[in-house]
């Protein structure tokens, strides 16, 4: 038993606890005995509602040792709630029939333990790492896909201390498994929204070996480890107290790792030759060529995401199913879709931007817009610059575009005031015109700071925010773009 207080709390999730108080759950889910076969960096919330619930799923339809093993970057938190429940946790789906599924694929969570990371790594029983560490983790230029020199925790990593960095840490391990001969193939795949992310991981390991003078392992590092690209689409908010309190009611046991997300989950994956569990079998995808896939995610999924999130905190809405809710908001997504961000992609598309609402409207997922707000100056480029830029050069304006990053902007001019910014948005925020932020954006292309009609429609969207508000402001957009 766990004291809360003066309180006696219900006991703790365990595989022993769930077999004295629900054995039909603990007979569900996979066993203490299978190999730890994945490695995965950055594991969250995400993390333990997409990728290890089709693992999960996967290993009941084809039995295998790919059992995972998680690292933790944000601090103890994922190590204290799931090391003491055995890796078990609860994932609640949200929709019109909601499920309690009980997930048992993570095996432990390893939090400040480089040393485990690099056996792990360099260990035949690893063959596949996959990560979610938001666009961030990666410690890299966006402009130039090169990492950032100036990172004071990848200096310390090519300092040869200890690594703490994601990049720092995956080669330092793959280093271990060449020196010791390891030759068994091993597959990274990165989980995050970030365009050919692949290639990009690929290219920062090759940067991260050049920069510590070792080109042999660049080398070998082309020749054993793939790359595929993947993309990854569900709706997952952070984890709640009413959530981890309702799972408690319903269970009987305390879940502190417990996670709510819709039921909907793509994941498509690049084909690749090494082994891997049956995920083909369970709902992921396998496709030669992803850049199509990638590209309707980042732009209608995630461009829309990003768009609304900076208008509705500014409309002082707290949740995306609040901002839905409003038709001022829900027409504003569906012109975005149907006539710039669809329209980017060679089509307008309607029936996207209808789902789009619908999933946005799931009844109790808190998806809370300061959650998607984060790392804006990161994420607009691919989900918003790039289509603006394919409009320009088809002669049409990207007016709704030009407004969501308006709103980007208005929302780093008052979070500036708070301090409550990522390191870089801050110098953005301090830009007093549009001109000047955006020659100050590294990740905004050259032709996009030269173009007058797109800098004169985010300066035209921003007087309107100011002057008129952002309800009066979204409504007569979508009027104009109609």
């Amino acid at each position: 038993m766990e004291r809360i207080g003066d309180t006696m709390a219900v006991p703790r999730l365990s595989r022993r606890t769930l077999g004295e108080r629900r054995p039909e759950l603990l007979d569900s889910v996979q066993g203490e005995d299978i190999g730890a076969g994945i490695l995965h960096l950055g594991i969250g919330a995400f993390h333990r509602a997409h990728q290890a619930v089709l693992t999960e799923q996967a290993l009941l339809v084809e039995p295998g040792d790919w059992a995972i093993r998680g690292v933790s970057y944000r601090g103890p938190g994922a190590a204290d709630a799931l090391n003491p429940q055995d890796g078990l946790y609860t994932v609640v789906e949200r929709g019109a029939n909601e499920r309690f599924r009980m997930v048992g694929a993570v095996r432990d969570v390893l939090y400040q333990r480089p040393d485990e990371v690099r056996a792990m790594l360099a260990s035949s029983e690893c063959r596949i790492v996959t990560i979610t560490v938001t666009e961030a983790g990666y410690r890299h230029d966006p402009a130039t896909n090169r990492l950032r020199r100036d990172d004071p925790e990848l200096t310390a990593d090519l300092a040869g201390r200890t690594p703490r960095t994601v990049i720092g840490q995956l080669v330092d391990g793959l280093r271990a498994r060449r020196s010791r001969g390891e030759d068994a193939p091993i597959t990274v795949l990165s989980c995050d929204n970030l365009l050919d992310n692949g290639k990009l991981v690929a290219g920062l390991a090759r940067d991260f070996c050049a920069l510590a003078g070792n080109p042999a392992l660049a080398d070998w590092i082309d020749g054993h480890v793939a790359f595929p690209s993947t993309v990854v689409d569900q709706i997952v908010p952070a984890p709640t107290g009413d959530c981890l309190r309702e799972v408690e009611a319903r269970l009987g046991l305390s879940d502190h790792a417990a996670v709510a997300g819709e039921a909907y989950r793509q994941w498509v994956i690049e084909e690749f030759d090494g082994p891997r569990p049956a995920w083909d079998r369970v709902g992921a995808r396998f496709v030669p060529d992803i850049a199509a896939a990638q590209a309707r995610k980042l732009r209608l999924v995630n461009g829309t995401h990003s768009a609304i999130a900076y208008l509705g905190l500014l409309a002082e809405l707290e949740t995306t199913a609040e901002l839905v809710r409003e038709e001022d908001f829900a027409e504003y997504i569906q012109a975005l879709v149907r006539a710039e961000t669809g329209p980017s992609l060679g089509n307008g598309d309607g029936e996207e931007a209808e789902r789009i609402v619908r999933r946005l409207a799931t009844p109790r997922i808190d998806h809370r817009l300061r959650q998607i707000a984060g790392q804006g100056a990161r994420k607009l480029p691919q989900r918003l610059l790039e289509p603006a830029r394919d409009l320009l050069a088809a002669g049409r304006e990207p007016r709704l575009i030009c407004l969501g990053i308006a709103g980007w902007i208005s929302f780093l001019r008052g979070a500036k005031e708070t301090g409550a910014l990522d390191e870089d948005s801050r110098e953005l925020a301090a830009a007093p015109d549009v001109d000047r932020l955006l020659g100050a954006w590294r990740g905004c292309p050259e032709d996009l700071r030269e173009s007058k009609i797109f800098r004169d429609l985010i300066a035209e969207a921003l007087d309107g925010l100011r002057s008129d508000g952002v309800r009066r402001t979204v409504r007569r957009a979508v009027a104009e773009r109609n």
